[in-house]
């Protein structure tokens, strides 16, 4: 249904007359089409956070998911209702979890620990995580991402650390990263069954060219 919406869309409003086809057409289909899925995801998150009374702390989730995910990457569901859940939970449960879990001093070292070895692991071994649908290939394109993701962490954690005051603030961003961090790793992609570009036979010799 989704994929016939975005031909429709192509044809009579993008390219309206015109004839496109091979990869351009693909490419241009495959964005819509993420586009077409992500919002009824994204307005079901809203309203359930306007229902649980968390939206300024879920839109915090999703500020530092632009800031910081958008350079590391991470694994992608491959179904629409196993994306609902996964995107809900990464959004809701950062926001949850600080708002009603007060974090003694001995869990909040541990989360600082976590996060500061999950981001090393993961700038420098793994970063940008890319996927078969949206392959990252060129050598110079992921140094430069695993370059940002490295600042990008660095101003995150000293803001959360040294400027901000709320401890809530404060937890979300750590919580957030952690979960994108986690997003990053083999094990999430065995789970989602999402493969690298690396391991595709599309993509393989084209990797770090």
């Amino acid at each position: 249904m989704v994929e016939k919406m975005s031909e429709y869309i192509i044809d009579n409003f993008l390219y309206k007359g015109e004839n496109i086809s091979g990869d351009e057409r693909e490419v241009m289909s495959f964005g819509i089409t993420r586009i077409l899925e992500d919002i009824p995801k994204y307005t079901a998150i809203f309203f359930i956070s306007l229902f649980l009374n968390i939206l300024p702390l879920v839109g915090i989730v999703l500020l530092i998911t632009i800031v910081y995910k958008t350079f590391i990457g991470g694994a992608h569901a491959r179904s629409n209702i196993v994306c609902f859940i996964s995107s809900t939970v990464m959004f809701l449960a950062p926001a949850l979890m600080a708002k009603y879990i007060e974090f003694n001093i001995v869990a909040t070292y541990v989360m600082h620990l976590l996060v500061l070895i999950s981001s090393i692991y993961v700038i420098l071994r793994i970063a940008p995580a890319d996927t078969e649908e949206i392959p990252i290939l060129k050598k110079n394109k992921r140094l430069k991402l695993k370059i940002m993701g490295a600042i990008s962490f660095l101003i995150l954690y000293t803001v959360s650390v040294f400027i901000i005051k709320d401890k809530i603030v404060s937890n979300i961003i750590l919580l957030t990263i952690l979960s994108i961090n986690l997003a990053a790793t083999n094990t999430a992609y065995k789970l989602f069954k999402c493969k690298h570009s690396y391991e595709s036979d599309e993509f393989k010799p084209y990797y770090n060219t």
